[in-house]
């Protein structure tokens, strides 16, 4: 596959687009106290984020979860422990679905998102 230069604000923007439209879906269609599977799309986009841009990654993480939550059924939001369950479904074709590489990916997720959300215990 080739690689496509694409500059940075632009690249954010198709970020952003990716993010509303999956954390729509995600959120329609969770149902409460169960996995969120973001989908193996986000799954594909968020390996190689972490493999390239971390930082990028654990936000896009971030924002899909805000938006899950934004889109949900009122009383029924989209959990960290959910969503964090869920990606390591949508990341069975990556690298990263490797167990030692996947309690990273927690541990990083677990410690650094809920900075997002004004350093929130309850998302």
């Amino acid at each position: 596959m080739d690689d496509i230069a694409v500059p940075y604000r632009q690249f954010e923007q198709l970020l952003t687009g990716f993010v509303c439209y999956e954390g729509i879906d995600l959120g329609r269609f969770y149902k409460d106290g169960k996995v969120a599977h973001p989908g193996d799309p986000f799954g594909e986009v968020f390996a190689w984020l972490w493999d390239t841009r971390r930082d990028t990654a654990v936000s896009l993480f971030a924002d899909l979860l805000a938006e899950a939550r934004r889109n949900g059924p009122e009383g029924m939001e989209v959990t960290l422990d959910a969503l964090i369950s869920g990606l390591r479904f949508a990341l069975h074709r990556t690298r990263i679905s490797e167990a030692n590489e996947y309690d990273e990916v927690e541990r990083v997720l677990r410690t650094k998102v809920p900075g997002y959300f004004g350093g929130r215990t309850d998302i």
